[in-house]
C-alpha cells in the first residue's frame, strides 16, 4: 500500500510515513515497545521511499524521457533544470544535493532524475538522509496515536503526547520547508557561480524545436484571446468559471463543517464513514465539488476554443501564402 501511494504523482511522503508512525506502533508497541516499534516504522518508511524512488526513476521517468513533450512539458533546456543536472550528477553526498532529493516533492523528483537519466546509485546515496525527515514524521504518527488511547476511567494514558506531537510534527514541517528553502539556495547559486558548467551542458535538439513552435503558437493564443476581442460566449465562459471555482472555495473555507463529516487519521473509515468513503461529503460538499468540477469544464472549453481559433488563423495563413505564391507565379 505505501509503494501504491508513493506511485500516485499527488501523494507526498508525508502522510505515507505518517499512516506508518500510526499503523504500526499501533500493532507493536506491545511486542517491541513504543521505541522499537517507532524506530521499526522509521526503517519501513525508508525502505519504502528508496525502494519507490528506484521505480519511480527507472521504470517511470526514463520510460518518459522517451517522449519529446514530455521533455519539453519539464524544460529540459531550462537553465533551472541544467543546475539541477549539475549538481545531482555530482557523486557522493552534498548539503545541496540531499537538499533537492528530501526538500522536493516526491513522485517529480524521482520522476525527473529519470528524464535527465541520472545515476541511480548516486541518487539512492543522495537519497539516505531523508531519515531525518521520516523518523520526526512517524514519532509525530505515533504521538497521535498515543494521544488518542484512554484508560479505563475515560481519561489520556498520555496527556502530555498531544503537545508532543505538535512539536514534533512542527519539526517535521522545519526540516521540509528547510530542505526546500536551502535547495533553492543552492540551484540560485549553481546558476550563478558555476555559469560556464551549465552553459557547457548541450541543448536537447528536438526539444529546442518543439520549444521554438510552441513559442510561436503562444504568441497566436495570447492574440487571438485577448479580452476585447474575443466573443461574449467566450467571456461567459471565463467569467463562468471564474464564479463557480471562488463559490466553491468560498464554500470550503467557510462552511466546511455543513460540507464535509468531522474525520482524522485516527478515526475509523467503518465506524465514522459506515465503510464508505463518499459518506465524507454532506450535500454542500457535493455541491462544492460539483462547481470545482464544473470551472475546470469550462477552462477547458475555453482554452479548446483558444487553440481551434489559432489552428484556423494558422490555416488560413498558410492558405493565403500558396495563393500569393501562385499569383506571382503566375504574373511571371
Amino acid at each position: 500500500v505505501g509503494v501504491m501511494m508513493f506511485l500516485l504523482p499527488p501523494v507526498p511522503g508525508v502522510p505515507v510515513y505518517l499512516t506508518l508512525g500510526i499503523v504500526l506502533p499501533a500493532q507493536g508497541h506491545q511486542s517491541l515497545g513504543w521505541v522499537g516499534s517507532i524506530m521499526y516504522a522509521s526503517g519501513v518508511g525508508l525502505i519504502l521511499k528508496l525502494f519507490s524512488s528506484a521505480l519511480q526513476q527507472k521504470c517511470i521517468g526514463e520510460n518518459m524521457a522517451r517522449f519529446v513533450k514530455i521533455r519539453q512539458l519539464v524544460g529540459i533546456n531550462s537553465l533551472l533544470m541544467k543546475s539541477m543536472r549539475l549538481v545531482l550528477g555530482k557523486k557522493g553526498l552534498s548539503v545541496s544535493k540531499v537538499a533537492i532529493l528530501i526538500g522536493g516533492p516526491d513522485w517529480p523528483t524521482s520522476v525527473l532524475c529519470g528524464i535527465l537519466r541520472l545515476s541511480l546509485l548516486q541518487i539512492m546515496v543522495g537519497t539516505i538522509p531523508i531519515i531525518f525527515l521520516i523518523f520526526p514524521t512517524c514519532l509525530s504518527g505515533a504521538l497521535l496515536y498515543m494521544a488518542s488511547i484512554e484508560n479505563d476511567t475515560g481519561n489520556p494514558e498520555f496527556p502530555w503526547a498531544g503537545t508532543a506531537s505538535t512539536i514534533t510534527l512542527s519539526v517535521t514541517a522545519i526540516v521540509q520547508f528547510g530542505a526546500m528553502i536551502v535547495a533553492a539556495y543552492y540551484l540560485e547559486r549553481t546558476a550563478r557561480q558555476e555559469a560556464d558548467a551549465v552553459a557547457a551542458i548541450e541543448d536537447d535538439r528536438e526539444v529546442k524545436e518543439a520549444d521554438d513552435k510552441a513559442e510561436h503558437l503562444k504568441k497566436c493564443y495570447e492574440e487571438v484571446t485577448q479580452w476585447g476581442l474575443i466573443p461574449c460566449g467566450a467571456k461567459l465562459l471565463l467569467q463562468s468559471a471564474l464564479g463557480f471555482i471562488v463559490t466553491s472555495c468560498y464554500m470550503v473555507q467557510l462552511f466546511s463543517s455543513y460540507c464535509f463529516v468531522p474525520h482524522s487519521l485516527t478515526d475509523s473509515i467503518e465506524e465514522n464513514l459506515d465503510g464508505k468513503v463518499s459518506n465524507l461529503f454532506l450535500p454542500l460538499g457535493w455541491v462544492s465539488l460539483g462547481l470545482f468540477c464544473l470551472s475546470i469544464m469550462l477552462i477547458y472549453l475555453f482554452q479548446s476554443w483558444g487553440t481551434v481559433c489559432v489552428l484556423v488563423e494558422l490555416l488560413l495563413g498558410i492558405q493565403l501564402f500558396f495563393l500569393i505564391s501562385h499569383f506571382v507565379h503566375c504574373l511571371k
